[in-house]
């Protein structure tokens, strides 16, 4: 269960910051996912109705994904590129960033440490350390929009309900729950999802546009992938590569990855699904899924500090190419999983 009332000290902070404030930014980590982007968008509504004189701007590292772009509130998200044209201050008085820390937050990091009041909100239990102004993370929550919309509903804020913001908060919920599969759906979440529903927005458009629709190009990139798939530790791994000379052949475009990776989890008899990502900085991304008393989480942590993320879903960056980093990273998780079983 979220517990709010210990954020108490931190939020009052928060708020007297903000009512100090002129220029507040807003960020996350890499390219945005369906949480990172509903609690962009749904703090930009919290904060936009109890301080409307406040000027507010959504920057992130890399442009929102098309499968986003349906969003109430999407225009307003930003690149630096988009935001240069502007020709505005890059001086902040409050920035804050959400869903991850601020060591992936690419070109947008010099923006935000230059900022009076830096605050991170997060629902991730690892993270990397920084001198945060106000920190709050809790772990208890499924996604960092449950936890954002029980901060919005705190005496600081009282945020309006509507449609838009209830459409923001479920999007972010059903993308960390997996649809309500996995194991951090609790009575609870299932509770806010119905509250949030009631409200009226088109929850099928929602899921169906923020989770489940691609591209003809993604669809080709996907099964080329799937078919590359091998098995390890007598079937209980399941992985994969997608080299960037993927993407090219098929035009397409880095959110055209998402989801692959749960299909081949979905494999009968897979106790972990690892997908390499080539970058074209010549690193290396990793995604993780599991089930089982193995934590891929713990697992990331322990391949570099630009990783972790859930008990059974987790990812990390590596510096090495993928033709180094796969038989790595492969052979340190194979005797993992064959020491736990």
């Amino acid at each position: 269960m979220v517990n709010i009332t210990k954020f108490h000290p931190q939020i009052a902070h928060w708020i007297s910051s903000l009512e100090a404030a002129s220029r507040v930014l807003i960020t996350s980590p890499g390219a945005a996912d369906g949480d990172s982007i509903g609690a962009q968008l749904a703090l930009r509504q919290m904060v936009k109705q109890r301080f409307p004189n406040a000027e507010l701007r959504i920057l992130n590292d890399e442009p929102l994904p098309v499968r986003y772009q349906f969003l109430s509130g999407a225009q307003y998200v930003h690149t630096p590129e988009s935001y240069a044209a502007t020709r505005e201050s890059t001086q902040f008085d409050v920035a804050i960033i959400v869903d991850g820390g601020i060591d992936r937050a690419g070109r947008v990091r010099s923006y935000f440490e230059k900022a009076t009041t830096t605050v991170f909100i997060d629902h991730h239990a690892v993270s990397i350390e920084f001198p945060y102004t106000i920190r709050i993370v809790e772990p208890a929550a499924s996604s960092t929009t449950e936890l954002m919309y029980h901060l919005s509903q705190t005496e600081a804020f009282k945020t309006r309900v509507d449609s838009d913001f209830a459409q923001q908060i479920y999007l972010g919920v059903v993308f960390d729950t997996g649809f309500f599969r996995h194991s951090n759906t609790t009575p609870d979440v299932m509770e806010l999802c119905a509250q949030l529903l009631r409200t009226g927005f088109d929850f099928t458009r929602v899921g169906e546009r923020g989770m489940l629709e691609r591209s003809f190009s993604s669809l080709k990139m996907m099964s080329e992938t799937v078919n590359r798939a091998e098995l390890l530790a007598e079937g209980k791994i399941i992985w994969s590569t997608l080299p960037k000379e993927i993407l090219k052949k098929y035009q397409a475009v880095d959110d055209d990855r998402e989801g692959i990776i749960d299909h081949l989890f979905l494999t009968r008899g897979i106790e972990v699904a690892v997908l390499f990502f080539e970058l074209n900085s010549g690193k290396t991304k990793v995604s993780f899924r599991s089930q089982g008393n193995h934590d891929v989480a713990e697992f990331a942590r322990s391949l570099t500090e630009h990783g972790g993320g859930h008990r059974k879903a987790a990812g990390a960056l590596l510096d090495q190419d993928i033709s180094k980093a796969a038989p790595l990273v492969l052979e340190r998780l194979e005797r993992l999983v064959r020491r736990i079983d």
